[in-house]
């Protein structure tokens, strides 16, 4: 049966409407497919995914507890020895499992899940006093995100009592003092939780972290978001890591404010202090920026984020619904958009693997659901929204939405060589550039740079730049015992020469690269030209991969074996005196 609290939520038509689009609202509802006979509320259908999951997230968790290994959710390292450490991200999941009791699924086992959760903490604190302790991906390696998601996951389980403070206080204490001295500005959102858990930590601990030291730690991280509202993954918006990033700022906010019922959404505090507000500020600029883009196409952007995430995750936006007013019904229509639909075996949630639920998706849907479960649907309203044709700077992304007299919604990305994206609704096409192999090398025009210079003359956009150097870099043996070698040696001085090789590219190629971008009313017009090509140069359409290597993207997706959806490129090349030439066009008509 529907939950009686979500009666007269919105059911919104299907597919994109014809008429002039007066505001974001519109958007969405134009977007959102109708629930009737075949869907359910978010609520309800984050409920019932959620449920479904918890029995394959429990599989990773060793549950036995007359073994060493009992609360570890490293199931590659405590049940099919596979990995020679457990991964200390991954126990996030201690938390999810808690929330779990709090379900109707979980209701009898409530009491066994809170010592499972407990137990949880209690693996984390005693791997945290070891040498070159946070490990997520190699022995030694004092990562910054396996310390910031995983201490603010355990934290706050002893914030609501799950297990004693003096049973994790050493491993606080590891954790507090690293929190403290370290930063992440590349990957805001790994900042952003690292700010929460030592909020947290200082909620549960307040001698091991000092005011003065915290303030200063969210006041850097704040400082992070752009004025457009994101918060930069390696260079630019990524709105997969932005749902992560709002999540936490709830969570920082509710450290620093009142005590806060776990997993739950509550009403805004009318006397927060100074720091609140800003933090409050934050949430609202990153809401604005998520629903400028899911006004789109009512999804995340793919391979148009700086991190190729497909997911956006619920949790900070079900705390916006339940905060009210204009924020509160965007937030309730995007989400109606993303998740209304959580049960159909195509929605991005189904693709995620059992590690990325066990490391941070699970801990968000699990919290969402039960935040959703009490919250009455906000009535649809008309709100002020972003232009139907803009181009943000600071992205590089240019949106512009269907009107009437366009066929479809686009969105360029103007920073990653020029990719698009149009759909109308029913068609949908991705044009991804191109990758020129020359002899074991690649040469990619699908790689996100502040390097690339882009002009606009009407509906025409230009975009220059140089092909980005690539070549793979495969697992081995040997591989594997110096990396361990290395970061004995070197603990995690070993990051950032890890990061530059595996996630960073150098300088540019000899190779340029120059894409016309036409919009027409009713098809576009693509024309690609790459010069300085050497003879026997391979060029082929890029595949929706990108060559950046993100370990929570790169999941499967439609566009990854059928990159045309109801759309027949139309393509002409030309291979002549070391120059590349292609002209596509895609019709909407």
């Amino acid at each position: 049966m529907m939950d009686p609290s979500l009666e007269g939520w919105p059911k919104a038509g299907v597919g994109f409407g014809s008429g002039v689009v007066r505001s974001w609202g519109r958007m969405l509802d134009e977007r959102i497919t109708s629930a009737g006979a075949d869907g359910l509320p978010p609520a309800a259908a984050l409920t019932a995914f959620v449920e479904r999951l918890m029995p394959r997230l429990l599989s990773q968790v060793c549950r036995d507890p007359q073994e060493s290994a009992y609360g570890c959710f490293d199931r590659d390292w405590w049940h099919y020895k596979i990995r020679d450490f457990p991964s200390i991200i991954l126990q996030q999941g201690g938390y999810t499992a808690w929330l779990a009791g709090r379900l109707a699924w979980g209701e009898d086992q409530a009491a066994g899940l809170s010592a499972l959760a407990a137990a949880s903490c209690r693996f984390w604190a005693a791997r945290a006093v070891r040498r070159g302790a946070f490990e997520e991906y190699y022995p030694f390696e004092a990562g910054y995100p396996p310390l910031a998601f995983s201490t603010l996951a355990v934290m706050k389980l002893a914030a609501a009592g799950v297990v004693p403070a003096a049973d994790i206080r050493a491993g606080a204490g590891v954790a507090a003092e690293q929190l403290t001295a370290r930063f992440e500005s590349e990957a805001a959102n790994q900042q952003v939780a690292g700010a929460a858990a030592l909020a947290w930590l200082r909620r549960v601990f307040p001698d091991l972290v000092t005011e003065e030291a915290l303030a200063v730690v969210v006041r850097r991280t704040l400082a992070l978001q752009t004025a457009e509202g994101w918060f930069p993954e390696y260079g630019g918006p990524d709105l997969g890591y932005l749902s992560v990033t709002l999540d936490c700022l709830w969570d920082l906010s509710d450290a620093l404010g009142p005590a806060a019922p776990h997993g739950v959404a509550r009403p805004p505090q009318e006397d927060a202090g100074p720091t609140v507000r800003a933090i409050r500020d934050a949430i609202d600029g990153a809401v604005d920026c998520l629903v400028r883009y899911g006004a789109l196409f009512g999804s995340s952007i793919g391979m148009h984020n700086a991190r190729n995430t497909d997911y956006l995750l619920p949790y900070g936006l079900t705390r916006c619904v339940q905060a009210g007013g204009g924020r509160g019904r965007a937030a309730a229509r995007l989400l109606t958009a993303l998740y209304a639909r959580v049960g159909d075996p195509s929605h991005v949630v189904h693709a995620m693997d059992d590690r990325y639920l066990s490391h941070y998706a699970g801990h968000s849907l699990v919290r969402a659901a039960l935040a959703l479960r009490d919250q009455p649907w906000p009535a649809a309203g008309v709100d002020a929204g972003p232009p139907v044709d803009a181009l943000y700077d600071l992205s590089g992304h240019y949106l512009r939405h269907r009107q009437p007299d366009d066929c479809y919604g686009v969105i360029l990305s103007l920073r990653k060589g020029g990719i698009l994206t149009a759909s109308d609704g029913a068609r949908r096409v991705s044009d991804l550039g191109w990758v020129v192999q020359v002899g074991a090398d690649e040469f990619v025009s699908h790689w996100w740079s502040a390097a690339w210079q882009w002009t606009r003359e009407g509906r025409t956009w230009c975009v220059q730049g140089k092909l980005v150097p690539h070549r793979e870099v495969n697992s081995s043996p040997l591989k594997h015992v110096l990396l361990r070698a290395a970061s004995f040696a070197f603990g995690r001085r070993l990051i950032g020469p890890l990061k530059r090789k595996l996630i960073f590219k150098g300088p540019g190629s000899d190779y340029g690269f120059e894409r016309r971008i036409t919009l027409e009313p009713a098809r576009i017009v693509v024309a690609d030209r790459i010069t300085g090509l050497p003879s026997g140069a391979q060029v082929r359409a890029a595949p929706r991969a990108s060559k950046r290597h993100v370990a929570s993207a790169d999941t499967y997706h439609g566009e990854d074996l059928a990159p045309a959806r109801g759309v027949v490129p139309e393509r002409t090349t030309r291979f002549e005196h070391g120059v590349f030439e292609a002209t596509t066009v895609y019709r909407f008509d």
